[in-house]
């Protein structure tokens, strides 16, 4: 059996560039603007043509939309949460709090609510991927090779 699942892991990794390279030669939309998009998959914001994160979802449009949503929460938003966080800790604003307590901190507040208008002014490119496993490899696997782990944490929240 533990060869079994060796193979069958195996047999995704070396999925991964392919669907990298299908990721990058899909098209580049903007954030109010999606138009059609596959329900699942995996999706890289860009800013500047520089890729900047990366995510999954089961809901595509839904998770786009809330990443930018000026009514999102850190639990729907948290590449803007991180955005904020990061500009935060460069203002000397501590950043050692729950992220209910972050959020609740009219200093935090002001930044996280700029960085969901950052995010909403940024482009996106997606990939159908069904899978959740398939998801969840390829995740970590495109922040690797985009070097997205600038807001790409994968701490738990």
């Amino acid at each position: 059996m533990g060869n079994y699942m060796n193979e069958e892991f195996s047999s995704l990794v070396r999925q991964l560039p392919e669907l990298l390279e299908r990721l990058s030669k899909s098209p580049l939309r903007p954030w109010n603007n999606l138009g059609s998009l596959p329900l699942k998959g995996v999706y890289v914001f860009y800013e500047g043509g520089k890729p900047i994160y990366v995510g999954r979802t089961d809901n595509m449009k839904r998770r786009l939309q809330q990443h930018g949503r000026s009514s999102s929460t850190h639990n729907s938003a948290p590449f803007a949460f991180n955005i904020a966080k990061r500009e935060a800790a460069g203002k000397g604003i501590s950043t050692n709090m729950t992220r209910s307590e972050l959020e609740n901190d009219p200093r935090f507040d002001a930044l996280f609510r700029r960085a969901k208008q950052r995010v909403s002014k940024m482009n996106v490119r997606v990939i159908d991927i069904d899978d959740p496993i398939m998801q969840s490899l390829f995740e970590v696997y495109a922040s690797i090779a985009l070097e997205t782990r600038e807001y790409n944490y994968f701490d738990t929240h």
